[in-house]
């Protein structure tokens, strides 16, 4: 089962803007290109857009992306991340009616069970996951229990080592991370670090995407940024093979 991890699109309100010298709509263009591209290759089964899909919550830039993924023919589920604005995206699901978007943020198949949890906290670049959304993961994960489980959301859990954004991480990543190993979940996705990072921590394995706009220098504590921009493809096999495309 091999899904495409995006994260951290960033598109803007302006077709033209662009964010430290980069044109997000480009780079999300190009890269629905490459999905398709591999998708005739080897087959992609789901994508799972790990949030701030609009850098500025604007519906112009939803309306966009929706019908560039509903182009692709290829179910997807949407998280949104600290840039986005809730009401804005609804107000775009509403309008566009899209066929393919998996609104339950819950995907199975024979042997894994997907799902994702909100990290948001309304006005602040940090994520925290509060008590009932933990309490609800956890009921999802044991309602689930005889599949492998993976869990996706916005902000990441363990620090990547870029201090810009290890300042504004997911800040109860303890509890989740318990949650995790409690339970033995496989597999957590994130984004939001502009900074691709895989680790393996006990028999979990944790990944943040490389963001389709811009990645940051790694180790920067300043506003600074590397060139190449990409996503992840993951293959769910029994022993996970992550393949970064970068670009």
């Amino acid at each position: 089962m091999k899904v495409v991890n995006l994260t951290d699109i960033h598109l803007t309100r302006n077709r033209d803007k662009k964010l430290f010298d980069v044109n997000p709509y480009d780079n999300f263009d190009f890269v629905c290109e490459e999905i398709r591209r591999i998708q005739n290759l080897t087959g992609i089964e789901l994508i799972i857009v790990s949030g701030d899909i609009a850098n500025d919550g604007d519906i112009d830039a939803y309306r966009y992306f929706l019908n560039r993924m509903e182009s692709l023919k290829i179910p997807y589920i949407s998280i949104l991340g600290n840039h986005d604005l809730n009401k804005n995206f609804e107000i775009a699901l509403a309008e566009e009616k899209p066929k393919y978007i998996i609104t339950s943020r819950e995907y199975n198949n024979n042997n894994w069970y997907m799902t994702s949890v909100d990290t948001v906290v309304e006005g602040e670049d940090y994520g925290f996951i509060t008590q009932d959304n933990l309490a609800e993961l956890e009921r999802k994960i044991i309602t689930n229990r005889n599949f492998n489980i993976a869990i996706f959301m916005h902000h990441h859990a363990m620090p990547v080592g870029t201090p810009i954004v290890d300042s504004c991480m997911l800040n109860n990543a303890k509890a989740v991370l318990e949650l995790c190993e409690k339970h033995k979940v496989k597999f957590i996705g994130s984004g939001h670090a502009h900074t691709p990072r895989i680790w393996h921590h006990n028999n979990m394995t944790a990944c943040v995407s490389p963001a389709v706009s811009f990645q940051w220098l790694s180790g920067t504590d300043t506003v600074k940024i590397s060139k190449g921009f990409g996503f992840n493809v993951i293959d769910f096999v029994p022993d996970l093979s992550i393949t970064s495309c970068i670009y």
